[in-house]
């Protein structure tokens, strides 16, 4: 047919469908994105191998993976369907140099139906698991009989039988590094008179469905070997079953075959495709020149875009002043995607008077918005404009905008422990406040407050019991009836080989002799291991609990071994504040770190009283272990919390931040381990937790983060029990730099509604509304 000028035929095809297509945003230029000269350096090839349709993605090793097709040389261009294989590449760099790993999916033999060969392969990641959609086919066994330097042509008709038995699969890993795990079945069968399936690509759309594009071969009284069609299919899953939509994809109003080798992303909420003109049907460029389409937010409807060519075919200049001439330019192309954003356009070539191909990996700039308002994607250009201060956290606070790609965003899951009794839960017997979970000797070991008492706590001002009497001028204290959940308690330890299950080993630290503080209760502990030797820091009453307050400052006792015994200091190591400062009547919840190679200890505390309490964190600093501790001189440090938790976060200090305060249910991260901002708000946060720290004490200023821990609940209630207890459980989180768990980043989980409606007002402001609703009705 005669070709009509590029812009003109354009035109012509906007009219012809742009009526399902809303006028872009912007006048995409895909062009603008690619450098005027490729470098030889980025190329991915193999000795002995054509390497053909790269994808490239990240892993959870830090690492660029490289899946691709590979066949022998010795078989020539033609031997793709013949002979195809799917190969896996390693490297430090996403442009290389890449090394050959192993097979990812090779033949399996001719029973299967991709015995013969697996090609061109589309890969996705999807909470934290990899989809490999591929190609794969089988034949009739004559090319196993054929010699290694047999090349397959169109000639033949072997190559036919191949090529028309050619189905989509897919095969699924949770590690780029691992097993993948294949089905015996098609994903795309051929039904209906299709000859053969190919060529897949798959996207994620905005409504959540993932869109598959693929071509098909049919029957046709005018092509010998069938007319190739290409088509849509969804589905709810990446897994499929995917559903034909019936609508055509990328078609032209006289050409047959309009487009081949093709890949779609979605780019301020729109579709776009790069595809190969690969019968110059589009346009005067040279045949094969690859091409930018534009669809809407579905996927289902295209048009050329304004900015036409990519690439034109026929010639690749490289940046050393040397050119290829090209048969096949830029077939199969793929992108590695950062955040939704093409960072990379890797293409396979074919020189000119060559049947040896390779894969080059282009770098590419990212799009630069041209909205007058806030563009609907989020780039490396969005914190560009003017923006709220809302906006502004978003950029320049947290660590993602959204908390699915923040490091420092979880939600929590929770596990009742095994192996620890509670003595029916009539609350004589309670656990709480546990320790950091250090591993050794082959074991985890949990450190916790443990209270054991003939009754359950009775209250400071109880009737029924003497908490304390008067004996002249010395007041008596009643030694075996607690006053609450943790009066009493001596701290106790108990060792797991998986985290779940616990048994408990004993007393760790008992409560020392009258005076010496923590005669009255040893709770809420921590540990600390440094140079070889181990560290409980505890609050030390010298009272019963809640007859003036929690008041009390920090004890210690130290160990040479981790199972004891354990020497108490028998003097207070950080004391409360003097006189009229905010920490002067207790510190809490000490937790000890190390860093630049010193002690650092956070520690809470309530003030403000008799007026609204405020609870917040402070920082109390030693070279020693034992001391002596200099408070900091910003102190608060934080501004909100009451349990806490703070671990190693790259070169600062992380901290869960969960109840009371304006910042309460936060995580929040100081680099300097002093000024903390924070990094992420959520919900169901783990009560009394302490975490799995492996590096808490390395002091190497590259955190790692925490993915599970230990907390307690403390309205346990047992049937018969007139007074709740504390029981330990386990918390899981994805809180790591290790980890890629993205179950754990969801968010916005919805409650039965009778939660909310327990919630109910209560007699006094049942009274008060009505009392408003009189007035109401008496003014009007």
């Amino acid at each position: 047919m005669n070709k009509l000028n590029s812009k003109l035929f354009a035109s012509i095809v906007f009219i012809l469908f742009g009526f399902y297509i809303t006028e872009a945003q912007e006048d995409f230029n895909f062009a603008e994105l690619l450098p005027e000269k490729f470098d030889k350096a980025n190329i991915i090839e193999e000795e002995d191998y054509n390497v053909w349709g790269t994808n490239i993605l990240k892993g959870n090793d830090g690492k660029y993976h490289a899946i691709y097709s590979r066949w022998p040389k010795s078989r020539g261009h033609l031997g793709w369907v013949t002979h195809s294989e799917i190969a896996h590449a390693v490297s430090e760099n996403l442009t290389g140099p890449y090394k050959f790993k192993n097979l990812v999916l090779p033949p399996r033999g001719n029973k299967y139906w991709d015995g013969d060969c697996t090609h061109n392969p589309h890969v996705i990641e999807h909470d934290g698991k990899y989809y490999l959609y591929h190609m794969g086919n089988r034949g009739s066994g004559y090319w196993n009989k054929t010699p290694d330097d047999r090349k397959p042509s169109y000639n033949d008709d072997e190559w036919w039988v191949n090529r028309n038995n050619q189905r989509i699969g897919i095969a699924v890993t949770n590690d780029l590094n691992g097993e993948w795990e294949r089905f015996d079945k098609p994903l795309i069968d051929a039904t209906n008179g299709r000859w053969m399936t190919s060529t897949p690509t798959v996207t994620r759309r905005n409504d959540g469905k993932f869109l598959m594009a693929y071509k098909y071969v049919e029957a046709h009284p005018k092509f010998k070997n069938g007319k190739v069609v290409h088509v849509t299919a969804t589905s709810r899953s990446p897994l499929g079953p995917f559903e034909d939509t019936n609508i055509p994809f990328i078609t032209h109003p006289t050409a047959s075959f309009a487009i081949d080798d093709h890949v779609e992303w979605v780019y301020n909420g729109n579709y776009y495709c790069v595809a190969k003109d690969s019968r110059g049907a589009w346009s005067d460029y040279p045949d094969g020149s690859t091409m930018l389409f534009e669809g809407d937010d579905m996927g289902l409807n295209w048009k050329p875009s304004k900015n036409f060519l990519v690439i034109k075919a026929g010639k690749l200049e490289w940046t050393d002043g040397t050119a290829t001439k090209t048969k096949r330019t830029a077939d199969m192309p793929k992108f590695y995607m950062e955040n939704g954003i093409p960072k990379a356009l890797i293409i396979a070539v074919l020189p000119e008077n060559s049947e040896d191909s390779f894969s080059v990996v282009i770098p590419l700039k990212t799009p630069m918005p041209k909205t007058k308002a806030f563009p609907y994607q989020v780039t490396e250009y969005s914190d560009d404009y003017k923006l709220s201060a809302a906006l502004n956290r978003s950029f320049n606070q947290y660590p993602s905008h959204v908390n699915a790609e923040n490091e420092l965003y979880s939600q929590f899951k929770y596990t009742k422990l095994t192996g620890l009794d509670y003595n029916d839960g009539d609350a004589t017997v309670t656990r709480r406040d546990p320790s950091k979970v250090l591993f050794e000797d082959g074991k985890y070991y949990v450190w916790y407050t443990k209270r054991h008492t003939p009754i359950p706590p009775v209250g400071k001002f109880s009737k029924d019991y003497k908490i304390m009497v008067t004996e002249g001028d010395k007041i008596v204290w009643n030694d075996t009836i607690p006053t609450t959940d943790w009066d009493l308690a001596e701290v106790w330890y108990a060792t797991s080989k998986d985290g779940f299950h616990w048994e408990e080993q004993g007393v760790a630290v008992t409560r020392p002799e009258y005076p010496i503080p923590g005669w009255r209760a040893v709770a809420t502990p921590d540990i600390l291991k440094f140079e070889g030797k181990y560290y409980i820091y505890y609050q030390a009453f010298t009272e019963p609990s809640g007859v003036r307050g929690d008041y009390c400052p920090v004890g210690v006792a130290y160990a040479d071994n981790i199972n004891g015994p354990w020497t108490h200091v028998n003097d207070v190591v950080i004391p409360t504040g003097a006189k009229g400062e905010w920490d002067q009547f207790a510190i809490q919840a000490p937790t000890p770190l190390v860093h630049n190679g010193q002690i650092y200890v956070y520690y809470k505390a309530a003030f403000n009283r008799p007026g609204t309490v405020w609870s917040g964190i402070g920082l109390a600093i030693a070279d020693n272990p034992l001391g002596p501790f200099k408070k900091h001189e910003l102190n608060p440090v934080q501004n909100s919390g009451h349990e806490i938790c703070f671990f190693p976060w790259k070169e600062g200090v992380a901290s869960l931040t969960i109840r009371d305060g304006s910042e309460h249910f936060t995580i929040q991260y100081a680099k300097d381990w002093v000024n903390f901002d924070v990094m992420a708000i959520t919900e169901f946060m783990p009560t009394g937790p302490n975490a799995y720290i492996p590096d808490a004490f390395l002091d190497n200023k590259d955190g790692r983060g925490i993915t599970w821990g230990i907390g307690h609940f403390i309205n346990f209630k047992g049937k018969n029990a007139k007074r709740t207890h504390s029981e330990l459980y386990r918390f899981d989180c994805d809180l790591s730099l290790d980890v890629h768990d993205p179950e754990m980043k969801y968010h916005n989980y919805r409650l039965a509604p009778q939660f909310y409606f327990n919630l109910g007002l209560s007699d006094k402001q049942k009274k008060r509304i009505k009392e408003e609703n009189q007035k109401v009705k008496a003014n009007n």
